[in-house]
């Protein structure tokens, strides 16, 4: 008699799960119920990414995304790069309180042991399903050196073989839930990304015989194919979607059909809940947020004490701040010449700060005005200003 084994897997929730407006992710709760035989897992960024998440951080002690997670039923949650946004024994915090397995193999402590488990392995009618946790090689690339004191996150590729070794003999499917996304087109297998480490699923499965299930995200792209006889699900932003990966075995427990596919939330029943108080939490945008720190904070996140700062706010509430940064590029490097620098000092400015020699010809300034000739833009960061300043304030006061 066969068995189907249903892999459910989200990423990139980033906690909205708002009362107002549209949150898909709402509609995740009663999702394994839909499936039989199933296990929930999420690819991470789960608990920060939008200013809700900001106040749970700041007003509450443990995250309502926590109460999400457990009514959802989440098996199995893996760390993403911004889940250590507010450091490190935060996040230990909010885990400690989660009823799924909480795991991620490449993540160590300073005096080098794992932070948490590598793995699990969880029994579904009757098969034994492991799943590895993985975070993105290059945390420290994308990641503030403040927030990640004391964690060490090593090179993905060696620390999931090892695990995938340890665990093939012992279970009958494996499955890896990993935070990063994929750097070639899964039908071409064509490089669509820089080779920066990021970004591997192409290169960690086909570099690691004996996966069944790759599960990845952080690109915040809806994907999903197969390398060679891996599936690999990517599921989105918001939780606007999920992955689905089913495997039917046989008596003899061997697999006979495997399928994947991303199913859009508004598929399923309409759900709403309240996790949090609303009129706590307008109440708490609608209050004046400390500016004096700002241009310090900036300062030190881009260690860039050459460059001109201009910044300009709507006003000085957190609600008002907050739509001043465009998402997700906040604020923006440019290189300018002479005239081009003169021009744009004409406009009003919150903060306007210079750093530059007597007589200098070409500024490099750090903005989050779009009134810029883009053609000079340098770099641009995925930020959220906003929650991270939060953070500094919470650190320096």
């Amino acid at each position: 008699m066969t068995k189907q084994i249903n892999i459910l897997t989200t990423t990139d929730i980033h906690g909205f799960i708002a009362n107002q407006g549209q949150s898909p992710a709402l509609a995740l709760q009663g999702l394994k119920q839909q499936y039989p035989n199933s296990l929930l897992m999420d690819s991470g960024d789960f608990f920060v990414g939008n200013p809700l998440t900001t106040f749970f951080c700041d007003q509450k002690h443990i995250s309502p995304l926590v109460e999400y997670a457990n009514r959802v039923g989440y098996d199995v949650m893996i760390p993403g790069n911004h889940d250590f946004d507010h450091g490190l024994t935060y996040l230990q915090t909010q885990v400690k309180h989660l009823q799924a397995d909480y795991v991620c193999c490449n993540v160590f402590s300073g005096n080098g042991s794992l932070i948490f488990p590598p793995f699990t392995i969880k029994q579904i009618a009757g098969i034994k399903v492991g799943i590895i946790g993985l975070l993105t090689s290059r945390m420290a690339m994308i990641s503030d050196y403040d927030v990640t004191t004391g964690v060490i996150v090593k090179d993905a590729l060696p620390e999931l073989q090892k695990q995938v070794a340890l665990l093939r003999d012992q279970v009958d499917l494996v499955v890896v839930g990993y935070h990063g996304g994929i750097e070639r087109d899964l039908i071409t297998q064509r490089e669509t990304n820089y080779a920066t480490g990021e970004d591997e699923t192409f290169k960690l499965v086909s570099q690691t015989p004996g996966i069944d299930g790759f599960s990845c995200g952080h690109q915040h792209r809806i994907n999903h194919g197969r390398i060679n006889d891996t599936l690999v699900v990517q599921g989105g932003y918001q939780g606007q979607c999920f992955g689905r990966m089913s495997f039917t075995f046989d008596d003899q427990k061997q697999i006979t059909e495997r399928k994947e596919e991303i199913i859009m939330t508004n598929t399923l029943p309409a759900v709403s809940n309240n996790f949090y108080d609303e009129a706590e939490y307008q109440n708490w945008l609608a209050e004046p947020l400390n500016l004096d720190y700002l241009v310090a904070f900036l300062q030190h996140k881009f260690a860039r004490q050459d460059m001109g700062i201009f910044i300009n706010l709507q006003g000085k509430t957190r609600r008002e701040v907050i739509a001043s940064f465009t998402i997700p590029y906040g604020v923006r490097i440019y290189h300018l010449n002479n005239s081009e620098y003169q021009a744009f000092c004409q406009q009003d400015w919150t903060f306007k700060i210079e750093h530059f020699a007597p007589g200098a010809q070409d500024f490099v300034i750090l903005t989050n005005s779009y009134q810029v000739p883009e053609y000079r833009l340098t770099e641009q960061f995925v930020d959220n200003i906003f929650d991270e300043y939060s953070y500094y304030l919470k650190k320096h006061n």
